[in-house]
């Protein structure tokens, strides 16, 4: 009996000892929750498995082919990251970034809006978009994934009355009326100016969360509202504030794709929202919020636009792609929940 008992005292010791030596395991290769470290091993993974299966992936042509296409969804999950570290959500950035595409190109072709004026009265919209949402959220108390549920379905809608429905590009109107924006998809110094917007959005918006107070408000929302507002912190305007840089980033997309693809059509972005909060889940932002990186987000939606390019290059059918971003959320959830966090 007694050695019956030492036995399973000795399996239980060894299976602590493993869990133990598992989690130190984890904490090396992962880092820490929120770590930017557990996005770039996605990334370092997502490379391996493309090189191996499509060789014409490492080509520098392919990557700033990647990047150039993937800056769309970087810059939105760049905006889905400071909603999620509030612990909250947005779901309808896929539809202001259509909408609000199709406003800028609205305006310049069809009404002969300045370029510049006309991208600056789109951006001004996005942050209005966000800031209502932020207002309905605190102070109706909507939940997010309501409120901007709605901002989907409304904004798609509004997407679709621009044009009657239709695409818009330059040959809209006669004689065709270039957008006087397209510098947006051209190059400076060999590097595509898209992939510029998306690092300077990317840093700036990292550097506001690193070391400005109001990243360290942002996190003290989303780690403890009471005690962020005991504290004195005005959480009501941290939300909004939120959900207007969401806006205005899904709006700067909108923008950035239609300069990219020189027309722009309403049903533009179908699936982004679930894909840039994949990402932003997948570089370390748990749902809960109150930690987390923006390079993270952008790391983690990177490896989504690795995936996309995956199934280009060994020709599969477009579609396929929803199966591949199912497989994403699904990891992004099993992350959420702690699967693969360190304790």
């Amino acid at each position: 009996m007694n050695t019956e008992v030492q036995e399973k005292g000795e399996a239980a010791d060894k299976a602590r000892s493993f869990r133990r030596r598992f989690r130190k395991y984890q904490r090396v290769v992962f880092g820490r929750p929120g770590s930017v470290r557990r996005p770039l091993v996605f990334v370092i993974i997502a490379v391996i498995i493309a090189s191996s299966i499509a060789p014409a992936f490492h080509t520098l042509r392919n990557a700033v082919a990647v990047l150039t296409s993937s800056s769309f969804l970087i810059v939105i999950a760049a905006g889905e990251a400071f909603v999620v570290m509030v612990g909250m959500i947005d779901l309808g950035v896929e539809s202001v970034l259509a909408a609000s595409g199709m406003f800028v190109a609205w305006m310049f072709v069809i009404h002969r809006v300045p370029a510049l004026l006309a991208v600056v009265i789109a951006l001004g919209a996005g942050v209005g978009v966000g800031a209502l949402a932020g207002l309905l959220v605190t102070r109706a108390h909507i939940p997010s994934f309501i409120v901007t549920l709605g901002t989907y379905w409304g904004f798609r809608g509004i997407a679709l009355l621009f044009n009657g429905g239709n695409y818009i590009s330059p040959n809209a109107v006669t004689p065709p009326r270039p957008f006087g924006f397209s510098g947006i998809a051209g190059k400076v110094g060999g590097i595509p100016v898209l992939i510029l917007i998306m690092i300077g959005v990317v840093v700036i918006a990292q550097l506001l969360v690193s070391y400005t107070p109001l990243g360290t408000w942002i996190k003290a929302t989303g780690s403890n509202e009471e005690a962020a507002r005991a504290v004195g912190i005005r959480t009501s305007m941290i939300k909004i504030s939120v959900f207007a840089f969401s806006g205005v980033l899904a709006a700067l997309s909108g923008i950035m794709i239609t300069a990219w693809q020189d027309s722009i059509y309403p049903l533009t972005g179908q699936g982004d929202s679930l894909q840039a909060i994949a990402g932003v889940i997948l570089g370390g932002i748990p749902f809960t919020g109150g930690r987390g990186s923006i390079v993270g987000a952008a790391l983690g939606a990177l490896v989504i636009g690795i995936i996309n390019d995956i199934i280009v290059l060994i020709g599969l059918p477009s579609h396929y792609e929803y199966i591949f971003v199912a497989v994403i959320l699904v990891l992004a959830g099993l992350q959420a929940r702690g699967a693969i966090d360190v304790k």
